[in-house]
Parts: C-alpha cells; sequence; structure tokens
C-alpha cells in the first residue's frame, strides 16, 4: 500500500488478503482493523472501512488513525451528523497526545563524565 498500489492491482489484492487475515487470526488487533480500514477507503469501500473503524475505536477508544479514517469515510459517504462530535474529539486525542509527548520530553537527564 505505501508503496502506491493501485486497487486494481494484485499488490493491493494481496495486502487486503493480508489485513482480512489478520484481523481474522487476531479480531483484537486495533492497528490490524486499521489497516484493512485504510485499504477498504483506497478501494472505495466505504461503508466497511467505517465498520473496521469503529470495531478497531471499539479495542482502542484513543486510535487516532482509526478515528480520523472513520472521519474520512463517513465524509466520502455524505453521512455527516456524527462529524461535528468526531472531529471534537480527535481534535482532544491530538491536543492530549501533543501534551504528553511534550511532557515525556520535558526533562532530560544528563550525564557528567568529568572527574571532580
Amino acid at each position: 500500500m505505501r508503496q502506491g498500489a493501485t486497487p486494481d492491482s494484485p499488490q493491493f489484492h494481496t495486502a487486503m488478503q493480508a489485513a482480512r487475515k489478520a484481523v481474522r487470526l487476531q479480531p483484537t488487533l486495533a492497528d490490524a482493523r486499521n489497516v484493512l480500514a485504510d485499504i477498504y477507503m483506497a478501494a472505495g469501500r466505504y461503508r466497511e472501512s467505517i465498520e473496521q473503524c469503529r470495531k478497531a475505536l471499539e479495542i482502542n477508544p484513543k486510535n487516532q488513525a482509526a478515528l480520523y479514517h472513520l472521519i474520512q469515510a463517513l465524509r466520502k459517504t455524505g453521512d455527516k451528523k456524527e462529524l461535528p462530535e468526531l472531529l471534537k474529539r480527535f481534535a482532544q486525542l491530538r491536543e492530549k497526545s501533543t501534551h504528553d509527548e511534550n511532557e515525556r520530553y520535558r526533562y532530560k537527564l544528563v550525564e557528567d563524565d568529568r572527574q571532580p
């Protein structure tokens, strides 16, 4: 997919099969569901993408990628009634993620190798 496989290519078909198999083998793997949702989006299969995003978000409600793909898929279908709440939720997750990352790197320990 990252190499630019188009929906009608053998590589795309292989990617879809692999993602489906990953979901079938481990249904609680949110990242596999998110990959499958992305593949469905690229194929124009928006309803199936929405379904996978929702399942990924059931597993991990803080999954920003799944939330982003859900927003995109809903826009493509014209189903916009949920969008304001989803966009608000997405913005909150992004803000929290940025805050957490800033806090993690706020202080750094530096060792001084010089002898006293």
